[in-house]
């Protein structure tokens, strides 16, 4: 049986046509044809049958027809008879792709295209132009027939192209004019086709007449799209005016003069954004001076690369008329990478150079490549390059070509190269591209959703297509669906494929690549993605990476700088380094695979690193060791730079998302829980003082449930106190009294004093915000004999201080002064300048409620400069409120204001304030 599609869809058995029955029914044959011997999908099947305008029940018409059909296909009468298959996911209709006319046209073409010989290329290009009846799938219609339809028609016109081409090159330009004035005719504004027709006019000695046509496509051209004819067709119409003699047919069978190369891949569909890049590389054009323009375009797989360096080949063509090369050099192939060598050997027959004149050797080889393009203005586009080594001996030596490199690792050794780093897109560009995949309507209906959307796919711009075109084939979908499917962190990665694309695969390549490379530290570099997919992080830093890898700091500095290099890292400022969501979640998948006990134990050495960093910062905060048992072994330090209350700050500032993260992994890490619990009670101090003590509340309740499983009666003691004080903090003061009660019954319990004092100056501060003032003296008075008995100044200057906002709350300023200058001694002389701060401050309150505005000031500026070096935000803004209010009692309104403003900024930055 014989099928027909290039025309009305028909089948034949011999001579006899078969009944093929309805126009839907032959649309399912049709759609099953074109991917012969292949599964086909029950909801591709449907897309390509109905499109969006499926009818009722279409799954089962679906399956009518396929019934039909089979029956239909039955009336082949040999054993190699067609028939449909179902198969997992689909249906596949087996039949020889010869018995096609569409797949027997395809492989006609190719093999003329392969022939060497243009004799030898006619026969079987005049047969594939032949099976042509008309127009394709004739009779029928759907969206994706009329979309094929075009496609194969570009195909047709293809060949018929490669047809002329080759019969002017047999010197049968005689039979070609007929033919070529009606194709002319019908598309003014193909350039290449014009161009035959003038060439066959030339030759026919019809001068005059390829000059007119010349003419008529250069004004069809600024017409329609306000464009001037390619430098191929201005360069045959020179040659024609000056009648070169090489214009003329060989008087013998010679050698076809090699065309031009334009070998760049077909542009990207739906190219979206990257609007700096491409000015950057325009903007490159013209300044090599003496030397060729070279730039090299690196990015994460999937980040585009491969997409921007053709796009603009595609719109500066006209800038190199001696044509475009393009090489992928399969860098990171899953087979072995192109050799320069290969390489050159394809360059150089692109060049014109015959097979049997290519150098054997590779420095002859690059010789010739590069006396071939001097002179020459050429575009060479080297993709996918693995290294430096990989591209050198393929840069071209004199001035005029141009030559873009993209590859997935910086080239930083190359000389004389400009390097564009490609990033994901921004948010704009990501919602572009998504809107003219799967429909800008859909995405102004969806903005929320879309936005999502982008986000889970990281806005990596593979990951963005295929989400994209996943809506694009699935018109009854929503986005949110789509977003529901992503959300789910264990099969986003499965999620984003389709076909043969897939985000996955190409982190797979750049990261086996390292991990099977001879190189120690590329297999280093392996290893601690790996680990770091263990972790839960927001960004890296050496001193955690080498707990992680149990490395040196060293070590574990080259390991992340080579992660970067290969851009499975980003690092945008100097030891801090940070990846996207999709490459986070593929390191997670390495560690899954790998768990094993190396994984357990870069974990914890990774979580005590951050116990012991947060313990070093309290520490330097202020002295009070009164929680020995929080501390590491002697001697463990964490590698961390912590030598000021400056450095605390910037640590936490930049830590704080990290610990929490770190906070939430050790809860639920199996023999993690006393690292789990340390690490709450040693964080809370430096993350309370940047003024984020909103996000301790959940580590430190989970630290309590956790404490408790363990039977860690000093832990939960600990972490039930300083969650009493963070509730405080946000207003939950009856929750505040009950966890440190809570506490306050343990240290008893355990026979901790200092815990003990500590507690009941919390409940003393809790009764204060009460408004029940007597019932807080209460509980200072009992801490304070406790205080001095146990030896414990922190807790009687932290105590003292707190009688004197009572005695302030009582009005009774002249005892409130004296605890809080009382107060301020004690802090001196044990160095507590956390303490210090607070006194000064509390003394400043007391002179200015007292009517001595004259000294609150110098105690309210020593507070600030004390809580701006320890970098106490929240007291910072407290003081300089402190501040404007005297300024105002004293009439000066312009300074009070700018004190409340800077107070108020500083409430904001922290929120504390939202309104």
């Amino acid at each position: 049986m014989e099928f027909r599609l290039l025309g009305a869809v028909e089948a034949r058995v011999g001579d006899t046509p078969v009944d093929l029955g309805p126009p839907r029914q032959r649309c399912v044959l049709a759609a099953l044809l074109v991917d012969v011997n292949h599964v086909v999908s029950v909801e591709r099947l449907l897309d390509r049958v109905w499109g969006e305008r499926r009818p009722f029940r279409a799954s089962g018409t679906l399956y009518t027809y396929l019934s039909r059909l089979r029956q239909v296909l039955a009336t082949g009468h040999d054993n190699g008879r067609p028939g449909i298959v179902h198969r997992s996911g689909g249906y596949v209709l087996t039949a020889d792709p010869a018995s096609i006319d569409l797949h027997r046209f395809r492989r006609l073409v190719a093999n003329a295209r392969a022939c060497a010989d243009d004799e030898a290329a006619a026969a079987p290009l005049e047969e594939a132009l032949s099976l042509w009846r008309g127009e394709p799938f004739g009779g029928l219609d759907s969206p994706w027939l009329n979309q094929i339809r075009a496609e194969l028609e570009a195909e047709r016109r293809a060949a018929e192209l490669y047809r002329n081409e080759l019969e002017l090159r047999r010197g049968r330009h005689g039979e070609l004019l007929a033919g070529l004035t009606i194709q002319a005719g019908a598309d003014p504004l193909d350039e290449r086709l014009a161009g035959q027709l003038m060439l066959a006019l030339y030759r026919a000695g019809r001068q005059a007449e390829a000059l007119k046509v010349y003419l008529a496509t250069q004004d069809a051209l600024a017409e329609e799209l306000g464009l001037r004819p390619g430098p191929e067709l201005r360069q045959l119409h020179q040659r024609i005016l000056v009648a070169d003699p090489a214009l003329m047919p060989p008087g013998r069978p010679r050698q076809a003069a090699t065309p031009v190369p334009r070998q760049l891949p077909v542009d990207v569909v739906h190219f979206t954004g990257r609007e700096r890049y491409l000015a950057d590389l325009v903007a490159l054009l013209g300044t090599g001076g003496a030397a060729p323009v070279i730039t090299a375009i690196d990015g994460a797989a999937g980040v585009g690369k491969t997409a921007l360096a053709v796009h603009f080949g595609h719109r500066v063509a006209d800038r190199f008329p001696d044509g475009q090369l393009y090489v992928d050099l399969r860098g990171y192939a899953q087979t072995s990478p192109m050799t320069p060598g290969e390489a050159l050997g394809i360059l150089l027959r692109s060049l014109g150079v015959l097979p049997e004149r290519v150098p054997q050797e590779e420095q002859e080889r690059a010789a010739l490549y590069r006396s071939l393009l001097a002179d020459r203005r050429m575009l060479v586009v080297l993709d996918n390059a693995r290294s430096a080594a990989h591209v050198r001996a393929l840069l071209p030596g004199s001035p005029g070509c141009m030559v873009v490199v993209t590859s997935r690792t910086t080239l930083a050794s190359l000389d004389w190269v400009g390097h564009l780093h490609l990033d994901v897109f921004p948010s704009d560009e990501a919602l572009a591209l998504l809107g003219r995949l799967a429909g800008s309507d859909r995405v102004e209906r969806e903005q929320r959703a879309a936005a999502r959307l982008v986000d889970l796919c990281a806005r990596l711009p593979l990951a963005v297509r295929i989400a994209g075109a996943r809506l694009a084939t699935r018109p009854g979908w929503s986005i949110d669906a789509l977003v529901d499917r992503l959300a789910d962190e264990r099969r986003r990665l499965d999620e984003l494929q389709m076909d043969d694309r897939a985000v996955r695969a190409g982190f797979a390549v750049t990261y086996n690549t390292l991990r099977t490379s001879p190189d120690p530290v590329d297999r280093l570099a392996a290893r601690a993605f790996r680990l770091l997919g263990a972790l839960d992080w927001t960004d890296m830093s050496i001193p955690i990476a080498a707990a992680l890898l149990g490395e040196s700091r060293t070590d574990a500095h080259t390991a992340l700088e080579r992660l970067v290099d290969a851009h499975l890292l980003d690092s945008t400022r100097p030891n801090r380094y940070h990846t996207h969501d999709l490459l986070r979640l593929y390191a997670r998948e390495q560690a899954r695979a790998e768990p094993g006990p190396d994984c357990a134990a870069a974990v914890l050495r990774a979580l005590q690193c951050f116990s012991t960093a947060a313990l070093e910062a309290g520490l330097l905060l202020t002295a009070d060791r009164r929680r020995s048992w929080a501390e590491p072994v002697p001697g463990a330090g964490s590698g961390f730079a912590l030598s000021t209350p400056d450095d605390v700050a910037e640590w936490t500032d930049t830590e704080h998302t990290n610990l929490l993260a770190a906070a939430g992994q050790a809860a639920q890490t199996p023999g993690a829980e006393t690292v789990a619990v340390r690490l709450a009670a040693n964080m809370s101090l430096p993350i309370e003082l940047r003024g984020f003590w909103r996000d301790l509340i959940e580590p430190l309740e989970t630290a309590v449930r956790v404490a408790q499983r363990a039977g860690d009666r000093q832990g939960e003691a600990a972490v039930r106190e300083d969650l009493g004080y963070v509730y405080l903090r946000q207003g939950r003061t009856n929750e505040s009294i009950m966890s440190t009660l809570d506490a306050l019954a343990i240290w008893r319990e355990v026979g901790d004093r200092r815990g003990e004092a500590s507690c009941l100056k919390y409940l003393g501060y809790a009764y204060w915000e009460l408004d029940r003032v007597d019932d807080a003296l209460g509980y200072y008075e009992q801490g304070l004999p406790i205080c001095l008995e146990a030896g414990y100044p922190y807790g009687e200057a932290g105590t003292v201080n707190a009688l004197g906002l009572c005695y302030q709350r009582k009005h009774r300023f002249g005892e409130a002064i004296a605890c809080h200058a009382k107060a301020l001694s004690i802090n001196r002389a044990i160095d507590n300048r956390l303490g210090e701060a607070s006194a000064l401050n509390n003394l400043a309150w007391a002179c200015l409620r007292s009517g001595d505005h004259g000294a609150a000031i110098p105690h309210y500026q020593q507070a600030l400069a004390l809580a701006r070096t320890i970098g106490f935000r929240y007291q910072e803004a407290e003081i300089l409120w402190g501040l404007g209010t005297t300024q105002h009692a004293l009439g000066h309104a312009d300074e009070a204001r700018s004190y409340w403003l800077h107070s108020i900024a500083i409430l904001h930055e922290i929120g504390s304030v939202t309104a």
